[in-house]
């Protein structure tokens, strides 16, 4: 019987094609950004006709958003790591805080790129719902951080307040990143991470202050301490 190894599907194949069309994006919307890049230099930078592109992605703006689920993936898991290493609150929102600074500082051409594609999809609706979804898992994971450090701290939150605090948090983030890329020396590297610190800071004083509030904080703990 002959061997069928080495060869691929036809899922397989399109599979193929849709990384290479992202990869060629990736480089595109980075030199161009997103208004003037065009789908058939992606599509030729790939190797592919622009057919390729339309069986893959019905727009560029459907083409930009399956980039952006890959950064939302990659930045929400490195986040819910450092979440999960920190020992404190602190340590937890200082860690999330750098990530985000190093990660602009790395790449350079993200977030002009991400202002460009955010005014687009206010004027689009579908792409507006779209990319408010992935915008979500920022703040869902923000959301649980500080849901985890109340808890630790004996502050139990009203109803749907970690939701809005992690809301806040993406904001103040993405704030300060369009500040940086207007005024690069007006924005230190430990910023954010300073002022979510007092941010946190100020929710453990009102618990130390408000006992009654419900139950004592927790004793910080000592690396390598098992969690109750």
């Amino acid at each position: 019987m002959p061997s069928t190894r080495g060869r691929l599907s036809r899922q397989e194949k399109q599979a193929q094609t849709r990384v290479r069309l992202l990869r060629s994006a990736e480089l595109v919307f980075a030199e161009r950004g997103f208004f003037a890049a065009s789908l058939d230099e992606i599509a030729a930078r790939a190797g592919f006709s622009i057919g390729a592109v339309y069986s893959n992605f019905e727009s560029k703006g459907d083409l930009f958003l399956a980039l952006f689920e890959e950064h939302v993936a990659g930045q929400v898991r490195d986040y819910l790591e450092l979440f999960a290493a920190g020992e404190t609150l602190d340590e937890q929102a200082r860690g999330g805080a750098d990530r985000w600074m190093r990660y602009l500082d790395e790449h350079p051409d993200f977030f002009p790129l991400f202002l460009e594609f955010a005014a687009y999809a206010a004027r689009e609706p579908r792409m507006r719902a779209a990319f408010a979804a992935r915008l979500g898992a920022f703040r869902a994971a923000f959301a649980g951080m500080i849901e985890r450090g109340a808890a630790d701290l004996g502050i139990e939150l009203p109803d749907g307040a970690a939701d809005q605090l992690g809301l806040v948090v993406n904001a103040l983030g993405n704030g300060l990143a369009l500040e940086r890329l207007a005024d690069p020396d007006a924005v230190p590297d430990e910023l954010f991470g300073s002022v979510l610190a007092l941010f946190f800071d100020a929710l453990a004083g009102a618990a130390r202050a408000n006992p009654d509030a419900g139950p004592q904080p927790r004793a910080t703990r000592s690396r390598g301490e098992a969690r109750e």
